[in-house]
């Protein structure tokens, strides 16, 4: 490992699925991993890699996407810090199903698929932890199906406004994705995304000026959102 420090430990602690590893069982982690760091833009891994190891965001952002036959990107997740991504391919012991790449500057644990097993060998709550992760995973994913299924643009949008507003801790906000990566995450084109925008703000539910917005018609925002 090429960095050790406080901070990183920390890091680790706030992450539910180390949450409940005591200090040793969390300096093993330490000891067996490695701190990567990734400028914006950089691929971290890609749709049918061999899953060598999964990782924990300790700083930064980083998305995990599909790729259509015609190059157009399916965001599946947006990670922030505290998360955790790929530990399902790596304990399946397969390949990675999607790409990840780094959204801004990035600083990521990598966890060693050689090392999982063993880690979980020493230390049975990770074992536990990692479940809870993959479960909430399963939920997110099922959400994601549900939305793409049986919701219209509107209404996905609508969704991913509220959620940026109740992420920003308030109803004006600046998006914390540019508005080609939200189109990408609601599975529409970027024109489309455009004029479902321009209607929202037309019918007074928000206000738009660039990444900026504006909630101001929550209660209908909420009704369209479903």
């Amino acid at each position: 490992m090429t960095e050790t420090n406080a901070d990183t430990r920390e890091a680790l602690r706030g992450v539910p699925m180390f949450a409940a590893l005591d200090a040793a069982a969390v300096e093993r982690i330490i000891r067996a991993c490695r701190v990567r760091r990734c400028d914006a833009g950089q691929i971290l891994f890609t749709d049918g890699g061999e899953a060598r190891e999964f990782f924990v965001l300790l700083e930064g952002r980083v998305k995990v996407y599909k790729l259509s036959p015609g190059g157009e990107q399916q965001i599946l997740h947006h990670y922030g810090p505290g998360r955790t991504f790929a530990e399902a391919a790596v304990l399946a012991g397969g390949t990675y199903p999607a790409y990840a790449e780094a959204v801004d500057g990035c600083r990521l644990l990598a966890v060693p698929a050689r090392r999982i097993h063993d880690l979980v060998g020493e230390s049975p709550d990770l074992a536990l932890g990692m479940l809870a992760g993959m479960a909430a995973k399963l939920h997110e994913f099922a959400t994601l199906i549900e939305a793409l299924s049986l919701k219209d643009v509107p209404a996905r949008l609508a969704t991913e406004l509220l959620d940026e507003a109740d992420a920003a801790g308030g109803d004006d906000f600046r998006l914390a994705v540019s508005k080609s990566e939200l189109a990408a995450r609601i599975a529409a084109a970027p024109a489309t995304l455009s004029r479902a925008l321009g209607k929202l703000a037309h019918a007074g539910v928000i206000a738009v000026e660039g990444r900026h917005v504006r909630i101001l018609d929550r209660a209908q925002l909420e009704q369209l959102a479903g």
